[in-house]
């Protein structure tokens, strides 16, 4: 054998050999991605050996998230810290719920959108049955149970109308109301840069997208109104319409509602920033700021809610005023 063929044999066995080794990474990173795939809902840990959770603490909001195969939704959404430059008040942007990510053995990537940065996230413990286990260091491991969905069996809306109230504090003040054409009616009432009404389209990946969200909270089987133990917080209302009728609202006071409830609301109270609106040149038909319409009868008052307030207001937008005599 000679010299030149010992060294094209070696250079062969080379090749083959990062062959399959590159075969066997692409097998266990496609293991991988199946395995974390699916929605997931974090486990809240029992405390000591007691058949009762802890108690959340104050302000906690529930993580879950939407692992598909080269993307991750976080439920809770991304934000960016700054602040203003006239006002000198801390500002939050929104950056959407969605990142890319990528796998190195066992450790899973995510493409943060506040820095811009490819940043460890876990690394992949297992997934038994239902319920998957991922380390965020050496210490720590966080449980999440997986999630299901049919959305078949789920209501359909034609409108849902979220709306947003003050708190002790600088919490958005705002009206956003959208229907299954896609069309947006938005207003901005307080801390929030879109002051006054404004209109827009959805196209229909981000209708759905913001109706499944709130399908899955199955709004019909809620309570009608949820609450927290604490004062000064926000309190938000959702209207449900199907066919011209509302058949549900829901006043939620503190994100006090469900986990679904919670995660619906995140895109729509941030679709401003999301989505091209137009102002609207003219407050008509007028609409109530810092009250709500109310219907009176003798010494009787009937106050809407806040959602329901801007859901006849988007009625009233439609209508044509005519000169009708009422008794």
């Amino acid at each position: 054998m000679t010299t030149r063929t010992i060294i094209l044999l070696s250079i062969l066995t080379t090749l083959l050999l990062g062959c399959d080794s590159t075969v066997d990474r692409q097998k266990a990173d496609k293991q991988l991605r199946e395995s974390i795939s699916g929605d997931w809902e974090i486990i809240i840990e029992k405390e000591n050996s007691t058949n009762d959770f802890p108690p959340p603490p104050l302000f906690y909001l529930p993580h879950g998230m939407t692992i598909s195969n080269d993307s991750i939704e976080f439920y809770l959404g991304f934000y960016k810290e700054g602040k203003d430059n006239i006002t000198g008040k801390r500002t939050r942007l929104y950056l959407g719920n969605v990142v890319t990510y990528k796998t190195d053995k066992d450790s899973i990537i995510i493409k943060n959108p506040v820095t811009d940065n490819w940043e460890f996230e876990w690394r992949f413990i297992s997934r038994v049955n239902d319920t998957l286990k991922l380390a965020i260091n050496d210490t720590t491991v966080i449980r999440y149970k997986k999630l299901s969905y049919n959305l078949d069996t789920l209501p359909v809306f034609d409108q849902i109308i979220y709306s947003s109230s003050g708190c002790y504090g600088s919490c958005p003040i705002i009206d956003v109301s959208i229907s299954k054409d896609g069309s947006v009616l938005f207003q901005g009432e307080g801390y929030v840069k879109s002051l006054g009404f404004y209109s827009g389209n959805l196209d229909t990946v981000a209708k759905n997208y913001i109706f499944n969200k709130f399908r899955r909270a199955n709004p019909l089987k809620l309570q009608d109104n949820y609450s927290v133990g604490h004062t000064d917080d926000q309190s938000l209302t959702t209207t449900y319409i199907q066919s011209g009728k509302i058949v549900k609202t829901i006043h939620d006071y503190g994100m006090a509602g469900t986990n679904e409830l919670i995660w619906a609301y995140i895109p729509i109270s941030n679709i401003h920033t999301t989505t091209k609106l137009d102002s609207l040149a003219l407050d008509e038909p007028f609409y109530p700021k810092l009250h709500y319409f109310t219907f009176k009868k003798d010494g009787l008052i009937l106050p809407l809610e806040k959602s329901e307030s801007f859901y006849l207001w988007t009625e009233l937008k439609k209508s044509k005023q005519t000169d009708e005599q009422f008794t």
